[in-house]
């Protein structure tokens, strides 16, 4: 399948870019499309990680506000787990460094779950989605994020119930937040079938 950029031109460059491009692309049947207007939302890659307290059987996760949220209609504040944007260093030292500055613990074993486009309609984005096995013992401070970057987190704890709960009944939003624990619940089922 071919592609073929027209025009390309950069409409924001700030905190993420965006860019708009006409372009044509091969049809499933041999043909061109007609001439198409694009928008992709550059943002690089990042890490999310969900973290598994094995001594206490319960998750640690974050609260925080997200404007996005907010301007879909809903109050803004948003339960989710660990996540931050790679910076010059590899997926795993990235999730751990996230894991003490959000949440204060540090990882005792990452377990890889997938690697996801966040939404490939609109983003180049991925995101790197690990399950963090730590104990309580590992928490060096009570995490809240970065002043510099003006985050405002308070860390929460679900327990394994409590998890499954939200998660059944829907209550859970984020979208990665969903995934690892549907990730966790599944290879808990899995295994406990052999």
């Amino acid at each position: 399948m071919r592609v073929k950029i027209l025009k390309k031109e950069r409409l924001l460059d700030d905190f993420f870019k965006v860019d708009g491009a006409e372009l044509i692309h091969e049809k499933f049947d041999g043909a061109w499309s007609p001439v198409v207007r694009r928008l992709n939302l550059e943002r690089g890659e990042a890490v999310a990680v969900l973290i598994y307290l094995r001594d206490k059987d319960s998750f640690a996760l974050i609260r925080q506000f997200r404007y996005a949220v907010y301007e879909a209609g809903e109050e803004g504040w948003i339960d989710e787990i660990v996540a931050g944007v790679l910076d010059d260093e590899s997926p795993e030292e990235c999730a751990r460094r996230e894991c003490i500055e959000e949440a204060g613990y540090e990882i005792d074993v990452l377990e890889p779950v997938a690697t996801i486009f966040v939404s490939p309609g609109i983003t180049t984005e991925k995101i790197h989605i690990y399950i963090g096995y730590c104990d309580q013992s590992h928490r060096k401070h009570k995490g809240g994020g970065l002043e510099s970057e003006n985050e405002d987190i308070r860390v929460i704890e679900w327990t394994r119930e409590q998890a499954l709960k939200k998660l059944m009944n829907k209550e859970v939003e984020d979208g990665k937040t969903v995934l690892a624990l549907q990730y966790f619940f599944l290879k808990e089922l899995m295994s406990n079938k052999k």
